[in-house]
């Protein structure tokens, strides 16, 4: 698709820049452990602050340019697994009382 094609021609031109594309990764993991993370802080908070720390690196262009194919690769995903999971039937009585 020309979603998966941006997203593999973003990831290459991130990769060009490798302490960027290590930085981002460093980002991404981090706020991937937040979603996860029970604390003192609310979820908002830790990750605007995360965003706050990150942001010279999340407003360069190839980053951008990443993050956006991305999102569209996965808007596309999610449209095609929606259309499979409607075809299928699954027998849910068993949750019913």
């Amino acid at each position: 698709s020309e979603e998966y094609r941006r997203y593999e021609e973003a990831v290459r031109q991130l990769k060009k820049q490798p302490e960027l594309y290590d930085c981002y990764n460093e980002f991404r993991r981090r706020n991937y452990e937040l979603q996860f993370y029970e604390g003192e802080n609310t979820l908002y908070d830790a990750v605007l602050a995360l965003v706050k720390e990150y942001d010279t690196v999340l407003n360069e262009t190839v980053v951008r340019e990443f993050r956006l194919a991305e999102q569209h690769l996965t808007v596309l995903m999610q449209e095609i697994y929606g259309i499979i999971a409607d075809q299928l039937e699954f027998d849910y009585s068993f949750l019913e009382k």
